[in-house]
């Protein structure tokens, strides 16, 4: 990786960016299907981040805003949450910055907000992601067949996950 990575609390000024990056086909086509295939609107961000069980992370490399990661389904009575994220700047891919943010984030996740499990799900097609959740310490926990549509076909979803005890003591 090249450049420092840090991750914030997505800002109402940054709604119109995150709004452009999920908006673009190239990136919604992996997201759930609340997300892909649509022009996504800066309010709807703003619905999003005041659902309380969201939280959303701006990413920036070297000063400059390049991605979001995100948690959902927060849950903290029984400590879990699925991560997701998103490279908008395309310019700064194969560099591991979204897999240093996702370890940052993994990190707030089990040491500020003690989760115990946190998960995620790719299309099995979406190597580039899987190697993003490999790299930052998920396993793979199982596959639901068919359980997405890419690209006009049925593909499955291929479930990561993380627990405290994966994490290596400081």
């Amino acid at each position: 990786m090249s450049g420092t990575v840090t991750i914030e609390p997505l800002a109402t000024a940054d709604f119109p960016m995150v709004a452009q990056w999920l908006s673009e086909p190239q990136t919604n086509q992996w997201l759930s299907s609340d997300w892909r295939g649509r022009t996504v609107d800066p309010t709807l961000i703003g619905v999003a981040m005041r659902n309380r069980k969201n939280r959303f992370y701006l990413v920036r490399c070297d000063g400059h805003a390049c991605g979001l990661v995100a948690l959902a389904d927060l849950d903290l009575t029984d400590g879990i949450a699925m991560i997701w994220y998103v490279l908008g700047n395309k310019n700064v891919q194969a560099r591991g910055i979204t897999t240093s943010a996702v370890r940052q984030l993994i990190h707030s996740a089990f040491n500020e907000m003690q989760l115990e499990s946190v998960h995620a799900w790719v299309m099995e097609d979406n190597t580039a992601s899987a190697r993003v959740l490999e790299k930052a310490g998920f396993r793979e926990a199982g596959r639901l067949r068919s359980a997405a549509s890419h690209n006009g076909r049925r593909v499955d979803r291929i479930y990561f996950d993380k627990t405290r005890l994966d994490v290596d003591p400081p």
